[in-house]
């Protein structure tokens, strides 16, 4: 129901904004991200507990454990991409990025912010985390919850292809693991968000 809401979003933010601008895209980010919110709303209606638990300590873990691997491990694969001809030299392994280097922030960019962290992580974590990751685990069933925790950072990684290179794809899935793990230690996508959400901002600040 998300995807086909968010491509309904998608649909109707073509054709506003100048092409190629911050404004373009948050009319896009926006209208796919408010297409989705009814989701999100079933979501949190329908689920009976919301509680999470250590939701502090695990963000914390996740953030100074996956959060690192998942840039080192891209920086390194990268490089392997460039020598192999994959990729070219670049400094942001996302095309929103280079939106953010403006040098003074208009209400566009700002706008854009909040999309891309607030927004972003509140939709994708009750998509990806919420949704699809307990949905998978109780397909796949089994003790170890890691090959529904594997199968849905790979989902999540490849729904970037595009305005990702191939190397930030694959410190997207390292990075969704964490995210994963973040769902089932806390036991809700609180956490998730949370690490979502900084980890995303911390990308826009290293620009």
């Amino acid at each position: 129901a998300m995807f086909v809401c968010g491509s309904t979003g998608a649909l109707f933010a073509q054709g506003r904004g100048a092409a190629d601008t911050a404004d373009q895209l948050v009319w896009t980010y926006g209208f796919i991200i408010l297409a989705q919110l009814p989701v999100v709303c079933a979501y949190v209606f329908l689920r009976k507990h919301l509680g999470s638990r250590h939701i502090l300590t695990t963000s914390l873990i996740a953030l100074l454990v996956f959060a690192p691997a998942a840039h080192v491990i891209a920086s390194v694969v990268h490089i392997i991409f460039i020598r192999l001809g994959i990729e070219i030299e670049l400094d942001f392994g996302h095309s929103t990025l280079l939106f953010f280097t403006a040098t003074s922030w208009d209400q566009s960019i700002w706008t854009l912010f909040l999309c891309t962290t607030l927004g972003a992580a509140v939709v994708e974590e009750v998509m990806y985390r919420g949704l699809l990751l307990p949905t998978l685990v109780t397909f796949i069933g089994g003790r170890s919850m890691w090959q529904a925790m594997v199968l849905t950072s790979l989902i999540f990684a490849l729904m970037h292809i595009g305005p990702a290179q191939p190397s930030a794809i694959v410190g997207l899935f390292v990075f969704s693991l964490g995210l994963c793990w973040a769902r089932i230690k806390s036991g809700g996508i609180l956490a998730p968000i949370i690490i979502h959400a900084i980890f995303n901002a911390i990308n826009i600040a290293l620009v």
